[in-house]
């Protein structure tokens, strides 16, 4: 093929991708009726890649944040948080729209809010997925999983950002599944009933899927039940291309904490992306266990001690790296059992020199250990001293 066949032919199939007919669906929740900046970015980007762009709100009224939706959306629906994202394109699909307005587009794109992006243009990926000549396709896949049924499930493609195909929405079992799934009750049970379930239907109809992430060379070490997106945020965004960070990927609680940190920084050097959009939300507090709120924490005291030298403490230590900041030792209740730490930066509460304008963030998971710190810190400390990271309530 001559460069200008080549050349006319990616015209064609840009302009093919320019013209789909898209409708999305892009679900969001706030327990304070809030549409952050963040998610503002990401519908005005949508905007210019889709036909038809149906928000839903899992709550009555957006309280703050109109601006972030009015401008893009084609229309906003309010609803109860019934079935999660799940019941949300439900409710949109059978009811709001009907299979008669949906069987019009090319292709329905499922959305939700649990993550930051894009960090590259959305065309891109869709050039890509494009060229893949499959029927439906997402961002990551997750390996073989075993959940808290006992069941295993084979290997299928996240739900937080699906595309599906024109053959599909116009397929009567696709559109019998929605008709008749029971709106879920748990976040498990919508992993079970729509990701897995909807994966599992495609696969039994014959459909064709694929994840961006197998468009990389990398070799995913990926086993059962182990996440790409909190395993490899970094390698997903640089080598992978994926625009997109999960929000989760940024908790205490994740074990490669430290990738997520190596993401941030390479967000911040290599992507046309503001990472005060994600700064910014979490310091409120809406996204999991972080630290993003600790900055007025951290300058109204002299000195920081970490409660906490397991995995969370491991991950505020290198949060403070990230930030620049110091602090002075790792507390724990006793030294014995302690995983690995080093004793020098170590110091049990008790005979740690603690002043009054000193600051203690207790970075802890479980909920009856972290009340137990509580009230342990209280008998030396007041109130004002200590930071709650978590979202355990005290």
């Amino acid at each position: 093929m001559s460069g200008k066949e080549q050349n006319i032919r990616g015209s064609q199939e840009d302009n093919r991708i320019i013209l789909m007919k898209r409708l999305c669906i892009y679900v969001t929740y706030d327990h304070e009726n809030r549409v952050d900046d963040y998610i503002g970015y990401m519908l005005r980007h949508l905007r210019n890649t889709v036909d038809t762009l149906v928000v839903v709100c899992n709550y009555q009224n957006i309280a703050q944040g109109m601006s972030n939706v009015k401008p893009y959306a084609d229309r906003i629906c309010y609803r109860e948080n019934k079935g999660f994202d799940a019941g949300a394109y439900k409710d949109v699909l059978c009811r709001e729209l009907g299979w008669g307005e949906v069987e019009k587009f090319d292709e329905l794109m499922l959305i939700n809010d649990s993550f930051y992006g894009p960090l590259y243009p959305l065309e891109e990926l869709f050039q890509k997925m494009y060229q893949r000549n499959v029927d439906y396709w997402g961002m990551t896949r997750c390996p073989e999983v075993e959940l808290a049924d006992k069941n295993t499930y084979e290997s299928h493609i996240q739900s937080y950002f699906l595309a599906l195909g024109k053959t599909i929405l116009r397929h009567k079992r696709f559109q019998q599944f929605w008709e008749n799934m029971e709106y879920p009750a748990s976040f498990m049970q919508t992993v079970i009933t729509f990701e897995i379930g909807i994966n599992q239907l495609l696969r039994q109809l014959g459909f064709r899927g694929a994840a961006a992430m197998d468009l990389c060379s990398v070799q995913w070490k990926l086993e059962k039940n182990q996440n790409p997106y909190l395993l490899y945020p970094l390698e997903l965004i640089r080598d992978a291309a994926l625009p997109v960070l999960k929000r989760k990927s940024l908790s205490l609680s994740n074990k490669r904490f430290d990738n997520a940190i190596g993401a941030l920084k390479f967000i911040g050097k290599a992507c046309d992306y503001e990472i005060c959009l994600i700064e910014s939300h979490l310091r409120r507090g809406t996204a999991g266990v972080n630290l993003m709120g600790a900055d007025s924490f951290y300058a109204a005291h002299a000195r920081i001690f970490i409660y906490g030298a397991g995995n969370y403490g491991k991950n505020a230590a290198e949060y403070f790296a990230y930030k620049g900041w110091t602090f002075e030792k790792f507390l724990v209740t006793e030294m014995a059992g302690q995983p690995g730490n080093d004793c020098s930066n170590c110091s049990t509460f008790d005979r740690a020199d603690i002043a009054e304008d000193d600051g203690i963030i207790i970075a802890v998971g479980n909920k009856k250990v972290f009340r137990e710190i509580v009230q342990l810190v209280k008998k030396r400390c007041r109130i004002e001293q200590i930071y709650n990271p978590t979202d355990i309530i005290w």
